[in-house]
Order: structure tokens, then sequence, then C-alpha cells
């Protein structure tokens, strides 16, 4: 652990080159086994009581792929203990006896993130206007800046490192009564955080190993335990090795852990749907060619001459839409539906079957059955309230907001959220007036243009990306405005302040994100307009409808320029951006500090000494330039995910591989996010950690908005519903004929009396001698221009084309009579709209029955890790039992452990008689199976 300070008018000068460095004091923190020992205690940490004869199998996640180049190197991250598993209990000094005989290496008894956690869980409590020392002096600590006093603490470590075999015994009664007092103190005056609050220490991090390249860093089974994560897991040639995740626990802790297990496990169970999604493409792009419906509009011609709309301003025919109708196919076809049904299965499964695989890495991981830790109080709480109350359950004063005030915060933090949220509604509903002003400027321009053929596609990507544009920029202010009113609510822990900031996070980003999104999926597809409504009056209160061949090829834009947009962008930026960030840091807000180790290497190079490259670097300041790893970079990282994790859920009808695009995209955010964490952030301090927390709740949300999402996609959005009651009823099991079935006709002369008839035929007798011009049907006399103004409407040719042309009916899409009943519904509409409202119902019971079979047929917790845990729980029970008795005579404690070792004999004869099945297969060894894997 390394704390620097900085002093005005103070110098410090390094004993070993004499180089005047910048006015920084780094401190370092230094807790020797002993002083562990008695904080192990104090905070619950689980150590190895007794050896596992019957640990649990390696599962598929950490085997990886039957290839070399997936696999990780034993010799590189090899299993501690030579392959031994051990069954762990939280240590308590009554019992060191049980626990002394397996610290076979005592640098090794706590991982180093162990180590870590628990120095700086210490300064966390530590008094810092105390007249008595804060701790012993065997953590050669001090808070003091004056050269006397570091000189103290070398002369300190120097006597430690000489003496360190002498203090290979338990923690002396006095260093254990410091202990107590810093654990017990009642002074609010006391914690690391709020002195770095207060600008007392800029900064305080636990230290990184060093980093060297690979060509200088020797044999790999040398290298510390930074450069086997940088140079076999964050470098991008490693994106097919599977990850080291025991190793990442034992340097970052559980917390970073258990992310990057969840991204790769998650990643991993993307690839079923990946392939299933290419298989739905290909059979829509093979079988698109066969499709009546989707026939009959590219080959009609004037047999169906289409009304005129919003974005289409006078009569055109079907045909011109037979790209959006192939496009829409290949998109929305049976296949599509079939895989909107098991991505919604897989969707409501994946948190269930990933709360048995953190199941299994909590135990692994000795996270069962720990006591929820009492969460200190957040410094910027400490510092902003000063009305204090005595707290019931520590008996302590401290902070107190009144409930009013409380109140008071949460009622303007949630308005200006909701207010975020209808700003993103106005957004969407600019996107379609956007949408709205550039089709009806197409119609305007020339038709001979060829930009005017593009129209289709232009104006549905114009329109996306000019949203992805806007959410990006909301998401950056928004961000910082979630932090200021997340700030300003004065939460108590970390604890709240993260569920507060995750709610208003995930709140505004799901609306904008999706908002534009659900708006065509399920918005869009109801709004219908008859003919009739095409005065000036109604336009201007008109939304724009559906293609003929529905919104689905629509939605699909919508969602590919969205999602993939948002992926390349983010991954640039994280790539990219850290870099940047370090080094502005380094040339700007740290420049002379840059420039004093840059002299001091300079002038160690022109000694006479070989000196290697590693021997000029001091890890404390290389971290110290780093970027600080805050609260929120997680919380950043968990939320792209999830985000993702809807694109590919929601909306899966209309893009199918949007699950193939997000396993290709995971694959490369999991070696950026190592990169940063490895090479660009400083060393978090490790907390521990029981799983994901609150994106497990947050998935389960998602799941039931997927259900209910492809549900209503596939009854409103689709076109399956209305095919397959045309199939079934009136078709007589062909959908022969279902285009003209789907098509109402109306009468020219219902038209609005502000409606120009004549107008409107001009207009499409020009636009249609245009596209025979084209095709070298006819010469057309009237000069190059085709104008409306040089344009004659009552010429022989326009003549000839009126009298092929029945101008008296046009139709559109609707389920409508024609004008002798008034245009009313036809039975056909309410059939499809109950058979609509049917498959809702089915699809949700048929989903939600698949997932309760499978949760009555299959625990939330491994069978294997069951037996594993409820055989430790027995024996910690047994090993308690005693623990008092033993303490008061210690003569007892040689014939408790003979009583263990014919325990454990007569359990390694029985394991091995009834239970073969547990019994670890030698060659299996070589990989991490052990139940405390990495002590």
């Amino acid at each position: 652990m390394k704390m620097n300070r900085k002093k005005k008018s103070q110098t410090i000068t390094e004993r070993e080159d004499e180089i005047e460095q910048d006015e920084r004091y780094f401190v370092k923190i230094h807790a020797p086994f002993e002083a562990l020992l008695v904080l192990a205690e104090k905070l619950k940490v689980k150590l190895p009581f007794s050896e596992n004869k019957s640990p649990l199998k390696p599962s598929l996640f950490d085997q990886g792929l039957p290839c070399q180049s997936t696999r990780l190197n034993p010799c590189e991250f090899p299993t501690p203990h030579k392959g031994k598993s051990f069954f762990t209990a939280c240590y308590q000094k009554s019992l060191h006896y049980r626990f002394s005989k397996y610290f076979d290496d005592v640098d090794k008894v706590f991982r180093p993130s162990e180590r870590s956690r628990l120095v700086y869980e210490t300064l966390l409590r530590c008094p810092y206007r105390s007249s008595e020392p804060m701790l012993s002096d065997k953590f050669n600590h001090s808070m003091n800046g004056t050269k006397d006093e570091l000189s103290e603490i070398d002369s300190r470590l120097t006597n430690h490192n000489l003496n360190r075999k002498m203090l290979q015994a338990t923690a002396s009664e006095d260093q254990t009564l410091k202990i107590e007092e810093v654990f017990t103190s009642s002074t609010r005056q006391s914690g690391i955080e709020v002195l770095l609050k207060e600008g007392v220490y800029e900064a305080a991090y636990p230290l990184h190993d060093q980093l060297s390249r690979e060509q200088d860093a020797g044999e790999p089974e040398t290298w510390n335990d930074r450069m086997k994560l940088y140079h076999r897991w964050a470098k991008l040639k490693n994106i097919f090795r599977i990850q080291p995740i025991h190793a990442i626990r034992d340097y970052y802790g559980e917390r970073l852990a258990f992310y990057f297990a969840w991204l790769g496990w998650y990643n991993s169970l993307l690839i079923i749907p990946s392939i299933l999604g290419i298989f739905v493409l290909l059979w829509g792009l093979l079988s698109v060619k066969y499709d009546r419906p989707t026939l009959d509009i590219c080959n009609s011609t004037s047999s169906y001459l289409m009304c005129p709309k919003l974005d289409r301003q006078s009569y055109w025919f079907l045909n011109e839409t037979c790209f959006n109708a192939k496009m829409s196919y290949i998109f929305d076809n049976s296949a599509s539906v079939a895989f909107a049904i098991m991505i919604s299965i897989f969707a409501v499964s994946i948190n269930f079957l990933w709360q048995r695989h953190e199941f299994r890495l909590q135990y692994e991981w000795d996270m069962t059955d720990i006591a929820e830790e009492t969460e200190t109080l957040r410094p910027d709480f400490e510092r902003r309230v000063e009305k204090t109350i005595i707290n019931k359950v520590t008996d302590k004063l401290e902070p107190y907001v009144p409930a009013y005030k409380r109140f008071l915060y949460y009622t303007s933090s949630f308005s200006i959220v909701v207010l975020m949220v209808l700003l993103v509604l106005a957004v969407v509903t600019g996107i379609v007036i956007y949408r709205l002003s550039v089709s009806a400027a197409f119609n305007t321009i020339d038709r001979e243009m060829s930009i005017y053929r593009w129209k289709p596609i232009i104006v549905p990507i114009t329109g996306a990306l000019i949203n992805l544009i806007i959410i990006l920029i909301l998401q950056y202010f928004y961000e910082i405005l979630a932090i200021w009113l997340t700030n300003v609510e004065l939460h108590r822990t970390d604890k709240t302040y993260e569920a507060s900031l995750t709610i208003k996070m995930f709140l505004f980003q799901f609306v904008n994100y999706y908002a534009s999104i659900f708006y065509i999926a399920l918005i869009k597809p109801l709004i219908i307009y008859k003919p009739t409504y095409l005065d000036r009056h109604s336009i201007a209160f008109r939304f724009e409808e559906c293609d003929v061949s529905g919104c689905v090829w629509e939605l699909s834009i919508q969602l590919i320029t969205i999602m993939i947009g948002k992926q390349l962008i983010s991954n640039i930026w994280e790539f990219y951006f850290s870099k940047l960030w370090n080094m502005c840091r380094k040339r700007i807000t740290f420049r002379h500090t840059v420039r004093q180790i840059n002299k001091r290497n300079a002038k160690m190079k022109k000694l006479d000494e070989p000196i290697l490259p590693i021997n000029l670097k001091r890890s404390y300041e290389e971290d110290f330039l780093l970027q600080p790893f805050e609260l929120t970079t997680l919380f950043y990282e968990y939320l792209e995910i999830i985000l993702q994790f809807g694109f590919i859920t929601f909306f899966c009808l209309s893009f199918p591989l949007a699950p193939l695009f997000a396993c290709i995209n995971n694959i490369f955010e999991i070696r950026i996010d190592a990169l940063k964490v490895v090479k660009e952030f400083r060393r978090p301090v490790a907390r521990r950690a029981m799983g994901i927390g609150t994106w497990n709740s947050i998935l389960k949300i998602m799941a039931k908005i997927t259900v209910l999402s492809n549900a209503f996609l596939i009854a409103i959005t689709s076109e399956y519903i209305p095919r397959q009651v045309y199939y079934w009823t009136i078709g007589n099991y062909s959908l022969n004929g279902f285009l003209n079935h789907t098509l109402a006709p109306f009468h020219s002369n219902d038209f609005p009396l502000i409606i120009n008839r004549t107008l409107l035929e001009c207009q499409f007798i020009e636009s249609r001698l245009i596209d025979l011009s084209k095709q070298s049907t006819f010469f057309i006399p009237f000069g190059q221009s085709y104008h409306l103004s040089y344009f004659d409407c009552n010429s022989t040719l326009a003549n000839e084309i009126r009298s092929q042309i029945d101008f008296s009916t046009c139709y559109y899409k609707d389920y409508r009579l024609d004008h002798t009943r008034n245009c009313e519904r036809s039975y056909m509409f309410y059939y499809v709209m109950v058979a609509r409202l049917a498959f809702v119902i089915i699809f949700e019971h048929f989903v939600y029955s698949i997932i309760f079979l499978v949760r009555s047929l299959i625990s939330r917790v491994p069978r294997n890790v069951r037996a594993q845990l409820n055989r430790c729980r027995y024996l910690v029970q047994q090993m308690y039992w005693g623990a008092e008795l033993y303490a008061q005579n210690p003569n007892l404690i040689k014939k408790d452990e003979n009583r263990v070792r014919i325990d454990e004999q007569d359990h390694e004869y029985n394991r091995q008689s009834t239970l073969p099945s547990l019994t670890t297969i030698p060659n299996e060894l070589n990989f991490d199976a052990c139940v405390t894997p990495e002590l």
C-alpha cells in the first residue's frame, strides 16, 4: 500500500541517488504476517484448516476448448499447493494450531489482493488526530511528513527485514490491543478516505508489480503476477485463450474477478445464439424467392395503384417497395419467429444458469457464509453533514440527515431524472419529424437523380445516425448529471450510493437507447391512416406510417446502426482514451514530477555501474501517474454489457446476427478492459463480493422485458400472425391472395375537397413517364426537363397512360371495407387482433413454463458444490465446538489433533469405497479444481 503526500516548501532527498525530487512524499505501509493474522480474525478472513480429499472437478469454463492455444500454461499459472485442495474457515486465534500446519510459506498464506484489503480496511478505521500511535511499530507507518519521521520509518523497515525470522510467531498482546483500539475507536475523525477528501493526501493505492517487456523479463515461470496477466491475458493475441480468473482474483480481488468471470461466461453462452442467428439469416436469404406475398409485391404493376401517403404525395405503384419487401422477409420469416422464442428462453434462463456458476465461484473463492461487513461512512457524507445522532447499532455519534431533507433531495433528483427522460422522448419525436421532412424533400426532387433510388435506405440510416449521435451526447451529459445528483442526495455508505447511481443511470440509458427502437417496433405499426386524412389540418398532427411490407426492415436499420455504432465508438474510445488521458496527466498535471524522474534516471545512467532499465523504475512513482480506479469505473463496464444484452434479446426478430456481433465485440471488450486494468489504471483496492450484486436483479428485469418485447414484436410488428390467420382460414393452406387480402380499396371520390385529384393524377403520370423513359419504353419529345410546369397533363402521351390506369380506386394497407360501407373495419381485423393477443398470452406462458420446468429439475446450487459445502460446514462446526475448551486447556490440543487425523483417515476410506464419482482423476490436477484454489 502506498500513500503520497505533498507539502509546500519542502523537499526530500533519496538516499540511493541523492537527487532532488519533486515536493511529494511517498509513504509505504507494510503489514507483517503476524499483524495480518490479527486483522484476519477481525475481518473474518477464511484460511485453510483441513485438506479436501475430494475436490471439485474443473468446469468447462476452466478448461477451455480442447486445443493448446486456448488453454493456460500450467507452468505459468500453476495450481497452488501442488494441486491440493482445502476446506476453509474464519480464522480464530484460539484455533491457531488448526490453521498453522497449512502455513507452509507465510508469504503465500494471504493472497496479494487480500493483503492490500486488510491494510486498507485498517486505514479506513484509523483515527488521524489521536495523540496515540495509530498502529504498532510493525506496521512501519507514520502520518507525518518530516524528514526525521521518514528516516525513522526507513530504519524500522530495515530492522523488520533483518529480524523477520524472529517475528514468525503470533502477534504480541500490545499489537493486538493497538489493532483492537483501531477497530473499536469511537471518534469520527478517522479514515484515510476523509484525509484524501480533505487534500491531506493525494492518493492511497496498492502497488502494482513491475511491468517490463517480454524479452527483458526472463522465463515466464519467473514472472510476477502483473507480467503474467499482461502478456498472457490482456494482450489482443490472447483473444481465444480462456481467462485466468483465479489469478485475476488473487491480484485484484473478488469484485473485479467476478466482472471478468461473468463477462467471459456470458460471452461463451452467446456462441449458440450466434450460430442459430447465422442459420436464420441464411434461411431468409434462400427462401425469399419462394415467398408468395413478396413475389406478389415485386411483380405487381397497375393492378395495385396505391393511395397517397404522408411521405408520398401522389399515387404510386406497389412494386416500388419491392426492395423493402425482400429485406423485411429476410429478417421476418418463420425461422426468425422460432429464433425469437429461443432467445426469449435464453434471456430468462441466463440469470438462473449464471447463479449456478456464480455459486460455484463463491464456494471456490470462500465467499459463502460470510457475514455482511459493517460499511464505513462515506467521507463526503461526514464532511458535509453537520447534524449528529447516536447510531443504535454501533452506539457511536454519527452524522445524520433528517427525513424531510432526504425526501426533498430524492424528490428533486427524481424530478430531474423524469425531465431528462422526457427530453429523450422529445428527441425521438424530433427524429420522426426529420424523417418525414426528408421523405417529403425526396418527393420534390427530380426522379431522374440517382439519389432518389436510395430513398428507402438513406432516410432510415440518416435518421438512425443522427439519433445515435444525440444518444451519445445525452449519455455524456447525463453521466455528469447523475453523479452530481447522487452526490447531492448525501448517501451514508458506498453501497447506497452505488444503488442510487445504478437506478438513475440504468433508467435513463434504457430510455435513451431503446426509446426510438421501441417506437418503430411497437408504436409505429399501429399508426394507420385512411387516405381521407390528407388535408392540411390533419397532416400537422400525423406520424409516419410503416411500409406495406411492415416496419421490420426499418427496425433492423435502426437496431444495426445504434448497436454496432455504439460498440465501435465505445471500444475505440476505451482503447485510446486511457492512453491519451495518462499522456495528458504526465505532460500537463504532473509534468514537474515526470521531469524530476527523467533527470534522476539520466544521472543514474551516467554512472559506471551497469543498470538495467527495470532498476530505474520505481513502482510507486509509476503507479501514481496512472489513472485512479474510481468507484464508478466498473459500473460503466457493467452498464455497457447490460445495454448490449437488451439489444440482442429485445429485438432479435429484426436482426438475427445481433448475438454474433455482440460475441465478437465482447471478445475484444475483455482484452481492452484487461489492458486498461493492468496497464493504464492504478491497482484498485481489493473488495470482497459475493457476485455481480445489483446487476443480477437488473438481468431479471431485462429478461422479463425480453419475453414481453418479443411477444409483442411478433404479434404487432411481424407479418407472421396475419399470414398464419390467412393460411389457416381463408387461404386453404396457402398464401396465394394474401397481399390482396391485406389491402383495402379506397374510392377517389371520397378524397376531401381540399385535395386536388387532377393534380395527384398529373404528378403520377409525370413520374411514370420519367420511369418509362429510363427503361427506353417511350420516347418523350418534350425536352430534358420533366417538371410539372413544363409538362402538359392533357397531352396525347399523358392521356394514353391515363387510359391504362384506373384512377377511380386506389389501395392502402388496412383491414377495411370499401366506400359503400363507410370504410369500416372488416371482420378479419378482429380475427387478426384476437390472434395477436392470444399469441402474446401463449408465448409468455410457453416460455415461463419451460423455465419453470428447468428450474424444477435443476437446482440453483450445483449438487457437487452443495455436498462440498455441507462437508465444510460440518467440519467447521466440529472445530468450533471445542475452541474455548482447547484455549483454556492446551494439553487437549494434542488429543484433538489425533482425533482430526483419525477422522480424515476414516473419511478417506469411506470416500474411496462409497463415493468413487467424486475422486479426481490424476491427469486433471493441472486444472484449477480446488475449493480454495489460490490462497
